[in-house]
């Protein structure tokens, strides 16, 4: 429908008979409903993340989910033993300044490695 927006699915549902219309009658009827909820959408760009693995201490993942959340990031995953072992995904173009100001933090002692698949 030219809406530009990708990735959806619409459900309309027909709760009343009614003359018949057709195929060509229902495509029409059904398309305008879906392009009113369209019209009502809000969305959002989506940023494709990369993941990374980091091991901190306690005393130290507050700054780290601080720094996450001012680059666009997030904890997919937390493993809490003698030391937290995180799973974080960051969008690619923030990886340099992040990876910068996490060096800063922890004075050199924490670094993001790529997760291997």
């Amino acid at each position: 429908m030219g809406s530009g927006v990708g990735e959806i699915t619409a459900v309309v549902v027909r709760y009343y008979g009614g003359v018949l219309l057709g195929t060509g009658g229902l495509v029409k009827a059904y398309g305008g409903g879906v392009q009113q909820a369209l019209n009502h959408l809000t969305t959002i760009r989506k940023t494709p993340l990369t993941e990374y693995t980091l091991l901190c201490d306690y005393a130290q993942l507050s700054g780290i989910e601080s720094l996450l959340k001012l680059y666009q990031g997030l904890i997919v995953h937390s493993d809490y033993q003698a030391t937290v072992q995180l799973r974080v995904a960051l969008p690619q173009a923030s990886l340099p300044a992040f990876s910068a100001k996490l060096a800063d933090f922890s004075r050199g002692s924490l670094q993001l490695r790529p997760i291997e698949e």
